[in-house]
């Protein structure tokens, strides 16, 4: 078996396997959720990963009163590697983590995530692991700083500021927005900024409607989209609408 089998196996079995572990404790001390979301677009930091198409979501999340929480989702993708055999259209991401209270206002969470394909993407197998660590204030303002040690299988560290602010507006209405900054130099060419702001309508405790507004800052942009032997499609000045049936 080469190299890139044995990690895409341990990676999942890793995840998979300690996410089990929660699944045999007593369910009246977990809180579990789930949600079906269907999008105008995947967007993520300021890159499509289904090239500006809809599609469609699933999430499962577990938490745990101690503190600590695992989940998994999964999405549909579509980058623009068409042209490649055995193509991904199916992104899995478990993930785990550990919630920390500092204060009453405070607290903070570590956590991994993995990126799983079921095929390759642009010709290359690009599973990969993603950590990171977060400082939360009340229910309203969140920092995060993660790092990818091989982004995509890539060969390249990555690693992504996020400032995130959510205000309620209405009991069932809630402003918020998002500012980034991605140092991907090695895996995109470019170091930017990206952002979006947005509504979240709250229909019913189930469901909910987002409309929101995303935009990146590119200082160079490149005209040839293959420039290099990743290139996803950067979005700008782009709309979103997500609907989100949940548990």
């Amino acid at each position: 078996m080469d190299s890139d089998k044995i990690f895409r196996k341990g990676l999942f079995a890793l995840f998979v396997g300690v996410f089990g572990v929660s699944s045999v404790l007593p369910y009246a001390q977990a809180e579990w959720h789930g949600e079906l979301t269907f999008l105008s677009d995947y967007l993520h930091r300021g890159y499509s990963k289904n090239r500006g198409n809809p599609l469609a979501q699933a999430h499962i999340d577990y938490q745990d009163p101690i503190g600590w929480f695992g989940g998994v989702g999964v999405s549909q993708v579509s980058f623009d590697d068409r042209s490649y055999k055995n193509y991904a259209d199916v992104e899995i991401k478990p993930y785990l983590g550990w919630s920390l209270p500092l204060n009453h206002d405070w607290r903070t969470e570590l956590s991994v995530t993995g990126y799983l394909f079921d095929g390759k993407i642009f010709g290359k197998y690009a599973d990969y692991a993603e950590f990171y660590a977060s400082l939360h204030y009340q229910n309203w303002l969140s920092g995060t700083v993660s790092f990818a040690p091989n982004a995509y299988r890539r060969e390249a560290t990555v690693l992504n500021y996020e400032l995130k602010y959510r205000r309620d507006i209405l009991d069932n209405l809630q402003f918020s927005t998002g500012l980034g900054y991605y140092q991907a130099n090695k895996l995109l060419d470019e170091d930017y900024f990206y952002w979006n702001a947005g509504v979240s309508w709250f229909i019913t405790s189930n469901l909910a409607l987002d409309l929101r507004y995303a935009d990146v800052h590119l200082d160079d942009h490149h005209e040839d989209i293959h420039h290099h032997e990743f290139y996803p499609r950067l979005q700008d000045n782009k709309f979103l609408i997500s609907v989100t049936a949940g548990f």
